[in-house]
């Protein structure tokens, strides 16, 4: 008889292992002669507690890249792990909850839920994998944030700035080995950019997260510890800052 899994079935241990393995991944979109290649034959490997930038021109394939490695976007072909686990050869709802143990998100456009307040939208992802939130640990965590005398206010009432810490906190809440920001500091100003980025990295070096970021913005690429650059779907070059090159 299968034993049904539970929500610690799906957490990653890791200790000096890779937290991302991508191999020879492509993506291609449409059929035969029209289709778009949007990531063509990548590999990589990201260890833990890394922080990665990732940039590129509009359309060089990096947000895909980034979908792939959060579970949203199963490639043509190739393989990803994330600690270690297969994850498109998982059940759609084992991945559902192995997403919300492992991986925190982060959006350009904060996609917080508009009908929860702030201390629900930072522990919703407790709640969707089964977990009974820890609202102690939740108001911590806002103080951490900035964010202490807004529990109960909603998303339309904040600023960008404040909206983006909520999405910051949702990520972080359950402590997940990974972090993925899509262009987090893409709507805001450079005051909020500085203040946020600086709280997300602080937080990810407190917890030993990986972090990896796709970004336009150069001064935030120069604060991670390597940088992988994207044109046409491959990896043209992948930089450890301090002028190293890996590749």
């Amino acid at each position: 008889m299968r034993m049904k899994k539970t929500s610690e079935d799906f957490i990653c241990e890791t200790d000096d292992r890779e937290v991302i393995k991508i191999e020879h991944a492509t993506k291609k979109y449409g059929i035969g002669n029209l289709n778009t290649i949007a990531v063509n034959d990548v590999s990589l490997t990201i260890h833990k507690g890394e922080f990665v930038a990732i940039v590129g021109t509009s359309g060089s394939g990096k947000s895909t890249l980034m979908h792939m490695m959060c579970g949203t976007e199963k490639p043509t072909s190739g393989k990803v792990y994330i600690c270690g686990e297969d994850i498109y050869s998982m059940k759609d709802t084992d991945l559902s909850v192995f997403r919300c143990k492992n991986i925190g998100m982060v959006y350009q456009f904060f996609n917080l839920i508009p009908v929860l307040n702030v201390e629900e939208n930072i522990a919703f992802p407790q709640v969707v994998s089964g977990e009974k939130p820890d609202f102690a640990e939740v108001e911590a965590l806002m103080k951490r944030l900035g964010l202490y005398n807004k529990g109960y206010s909603f998303p339309n009432q904040l600023s960008g700035g404040q909206q983006q810490r909520v999405a910051i906190g949702r990520a972080v809440i359950s402590k997940p080995q990974l972090i993925l920001a899509d262009e987090p500091t893409g709507n805001l100003d450079s005051k909020n950019s500085e203040e946020v980025i600086n709280l997300l990295t602080e937080l990810c070096r407190e917890f030993n997260n990986t972090l990896v970021i796709i970004t336009h913005d150069e001064k935030i690429a120069r604060k991670a510890d390597r940088v992988l650059r994207i044109e046409d779907g491959k990896i043209i070059s992948d930089t450890l800052q301090g002028g190293d090159a890996e590749k």
